[in-house]
């Protein structure tokens, strides 16, 4: 592939490039790139806050809308819209511009909030979730883009860095104000207070956004985004409700091979009949990204360990309140809070290998730890755990993100930073269904113990949940040694910073058909 350098020097190279794919390069104020990134972080806080804060209000909305089942679909219904409308989103932000996509985002997912709060069955509230879904679907990678392409490509992983702390602030958050929200007021406040965050994030962002970035008119693609959308909603209801249905079902077997089925379908029309697919799979030609991608997902295997099993064990075994669970969780997301920015500092300075592998030893030390709990451990040392683990997190995922998209030309980065968070949704799914499945096996299908004989065996099925977190740390690890080190880093660095000298990029097909 022609590195924009080198494009620069053939200016009949330039000048055949379409005109639908020219991009001016930014002259952006240094006031307006953090004004645009706190409104852009604004946004990523109430989506974040959003699909964790429900969670602990399940059995209070149950009892108030008078329903006994069907109650884990308010959040089944939000995570599988959140999955769907990811793969179009990369397309919509390309063709309209990431400014109004995010906007209308963010206006969708306060409509969707205002809609939830007043709902007065559960049908309606899940319908309601549906339409927050599509917002917060939409928000989160769009969002991404545009953070990165605020930034010059020396400092965008200290952006990327400053955009995570709301990543990884609004889980500890969510669980203690929405537990504070349903004992003191009323389950629909979850999502009252998500309404005067929206709007003045819309407004804001209205007034104050510019519609920076790559834009390009190319068709949509039906049938491919058709594809897509069936295929991992079949897979993800597959993974989610698998523990339901029984995962040897034919329902669950069904649904999953009917999504399998249907993305290898997208495959084939994606590689090799669609001239302009929604998800340019041809991205993973590039090992770098694909290995980041693989990198992501593993952390991410290690991550739902903890961000599961340790609220289950605490109040299944220990008999804590949610409210008190989430305070144990907090000192985590501190720990990623701060980390965030420096890991996005590390990146830019020296790149991604030296980051990831020394951020992924005190994450897999923690859940060693965790792998040899006892009913009786102590809360303190626990939290300081999940404190230096927190600090591992920031200090890894950020660099393997930032090197990830800098590997790729700037005319992929929506399309890029969507079917990122595209895998990172699917990862998440078929972990906790892997997970769920090995502690329920140690459980023989059970979660429910009584006696002292009991709760020492259910201790032991939920270790055996972190032990498997270990050693996908251990293997990321291994993965992490070929990152792309200092010298490397700094060239894709310096092959962004002359894309966006030249002012001129190739469109999405060609920027992959000349790899």
């Amino acid at each position: 592939m022609k590195r924009p350098a080198e494009l620069a020097e053939h200016p009949a190279k330039l000048l055949s490039t379409p005109p639908s794919a020219k991009h001016s390069p930014d002259g952006l104020s240094e006031r307006y790139r953090w004004v645009a990134l706190a409104i852009i972080v604004t946004g990523t806080f109430m989506v974040v806050l959003d699909s964790t804060i429900v969670a602990v209000a399940l059995d209070a909305i149950g009892k108030n809308l008078h329903q006994a089942s069907g109650i884990d679909w308010i959040i089944t219904a939000y995570l599988l819209t959140v999955g769907v409308i990811q793969s179009p989103t990369g397309w919509l932000a390309d063709r309209v511009g990431r400014k109004p996509v995010f906007v209308g985002a963010m206006i969708i997912f306060a409509c969707g909030s205002f809609c939830s709060a007043l709902a007065p069955t559960l049908p309606i509230l899940i319908a309601c979730r549906v339409l927050q879904g599509v917002g917060g679907g939409a928000m989160f990678p769009v969002g991404t883009a545009m953070t990165y392409e605020l930034f010059p490509a020396d400092r965008r992983g200290t952006a990327l860095g400053i955009q995570g702390i709301a990543l990884m602030a609004a889980p500890a958050i969510g669980p203690v104000l929405g537990g504070w929200l349903v004992t003191a007021f009323s389950w629909r406040w979850m999502f009252l207070i998500n309404i005067p965050i929206g709007i003045v994030g819309a407004v804001l962002a209205i007034r104050l956004l510019k519609n920076t970035g790559f834009r390009e008119p190319r068709p949509f693609d039906w049938f491919g985004t058709l594809l897509i959308g069936s295929g991992v909603l079949g897979v993800l209801l597959a993974f989610s409700e698998g523990s339901t249905w029984g995962w040897t079902s034919a329902m669950t077997l069904g649904v999953l091979i009917a999504g399998l089925i249907l993305l290898a379908i997208f495959a084939w029309w994606t590689l090799y009949r669609a001239k302009y697919p929604v998800v340019n799979l041809r991205m993973f030609k590039v090992s770098i990204y694909s290995l980041t991608i693989g990198v992501t997902c593993l952390i991410t295997l290690a991550q739902y360990a903890r961000v599961v099993f340790i609220p289950l064990e605490l109040e299944s075994l220990r008999g804590l309140t949610a409210l008190h669970t989430g305070a144990l969780l907090v000192p985590g997301a501190i720990g990623a809070s701060i980390s965030m920015p420096i890991g996005g500092r590390l990146a830019d300075k020296i790149g991604a290998k030296v980051p990831v592998m020394f951020g992924l030893i005190p994450i897999a030390i923690t859940n060693l730890y965790l792998s040899r709990l006892t009913t009786d451990s102590s809360e303190t040392t626990l939290m300081f755990f999940l404190f230096i683990s927190g600090l591992g997190t920031g200090i890894s995922l950020m660099p393997n993100s930032v090197v990830g998209l800098n590997s790729l030309p700037a005319s992929l980065i929506a399309t890029a930073a969507s079917l990122r968070s595209l895998s990172r949704q699917v990862a998440a799914a078929i972990a906790v269904a892997i997970l769920s499945a090995v502690v329920s096996s140690h459980l023989n299908g059970h979660l429910a113990f009584s006696g002292l004989e009991a709760a020492h065996r259910a201790q032991g099925a939920y270790n055996s949940a972190f032990t498997l977190g270990f050693w996908a740390v251990i293997v990321t690890i291994g993965l992490s040694a070929f990152l792309p080190g200092r010298a490397r880093a700094k060239q894709l660095q310096a092959d962004r910073l002359a894309e966006q000298e030249a002012g001129l990029l190739p469109s999405t097909t060609e920027a992959l058909s000349a790899e």
